[in-house]
């Protein structure tokens, strides 16, 4: 047995005695050792557990801040792709018009590209961004300096640019493409032939318009007793484009210009029509051009030289356009030559 005696400081007041079996102050030493350990581990977990609710709110803070710019970068790589597809088109606009006018521009032609300086990114999906748009600079750049040089290249052969073919002599919108360039199954004959020229469906009597500044050698429709394949041709205007280019519009409707007149680019020079060998009114659009070393202008793909319109397949086209051999086709009359 154990007495615990309690003193009040008043000494008015009385003692209090507190009595204690052996297992009791067994009890009562177990309890103060664990409040006193409960004590002294809240005391030095305390700090820890401050710290703990820090780091959960800094948490929270850095996880919103790393959703923020993962959005960001989201509408950054969207931007880049659209760019990307800009500047491809860009790219083939450029090599069509070089190829249109024969400057033959190569990527030894380019000029130095000074870079950005490179900086450390850990995140793939942002380091991938960056080399994209490293590329993209560098490109884009390029084209600049291609760019630089067609300009100087028009500048000084104005007369060359005004007279290539170069817009479609249907509006855009009026027309769809029925056959196009190259091998195909004759609708008359169901045997295989070379079209040398674009079928372009539109409504009879729609405006055709001439591809570029030029003279018209022929304006009419060709006798069947001296040429039979161009007499098929029906109401034709033929027109000389400088030294280098001659366009050929048939199956043609009205015709509003003569041999002999001198026209611009865009002017009407007749309408569509269902005349000679046609099945529906469309127009017969051909170009023909003076390759080296050859007297009869050959004809090649029109869709080349439309530049105010994008068709399928634009960049394998220009391709083609550029290795493409020399097709079989019906000679000029000689009244054109």
């Amino acid at each position: 047995m154990f007495e615990i005696q309690f003193h009040p400081a008043d000494i008015r007041k009385p003692v209090r005695y507190f009595f204690l079996s052996r297992a009791g102050a067994r009890w009562l030493a177990v309890a103060t050792v664990v409040v006193a350990i409960t004590v002294i581990a809240g005391l030095t977990l305390a700090p820890l557990g401050l710290q703990g609710l820090m780091l959960t709110s800094e948490h929270r803070r850095l996880t919103h801040l790393n959703r923020m710019h993962f959005e960001v970068l989201s509408r950054r790589v969207a931007s880049l792709d659209s760019l990307t597809k800009r500047t491809e088109s860009t790219r083939a606009l450029q090599r069509q018009i070089s190829l249109v006018l024969g400057t033959n521009q190569e990527e030894t032609g380019l000029h130095e590209v000074i870079l950005p300086p490179p900086f450390v990114v850990h995140q793939p999906k942002a380091h991938e961004a960056l080399d994209r748009g490293v590329a993209l600079f560098t490109e884009s750049s390029a084209l600049l300096s291609l760019a630089d040089d067609l300009s100087a290249f028009a500048r000084e052969h104005q007369t060359l640019v005004l007279t290539v073919p170069s817009i479609c002599p249907i509006a855009a919108g009026e027309f769809v493409l029925t056959s196009p360039f190259g091998e195909r199954t004759s609708p008359f004959t169901n045997t295989r032939d070379f079209h040398a020229g674009l079928d372009l469906a539109a409504r009879k009597g729609t405006p055709v318009m001439a591809a570029g500044d030029g003279h018209v050698v022929f304006a009419g429709r060709f006798p069947l007793r001296r040429n039979a394949r161009w007499w098929r041709f029906g109401n034709a205007v033929v027109i000389r484009h400088g030294d280098n280019f001659l366009t050929i519009y048939a199956h043609l409707d009205e015709i509003s210009v003569k041999r002999g007149h001198d026209v611009k680019r865009g002017r009407t020079i007749g309408t569509v029509g269902n005349s000679g060998w046609s099945t529906s009114p469309h127009l017969h659009y051909e170009v023909r051009a003076l390759r080296d070393g050859t007297n009869e202008p050959v004809p090649v793909d029109p869709r080349i030289h439309i530049l105010d319109h994008q068709w399928t397949g634009h960049e394998a086209m220009l391709i083609a356009a550029r290795y493409a051999p020399r097709p079989d086709f019906d000679p000029l009359p000689s009244r054109l030559r």
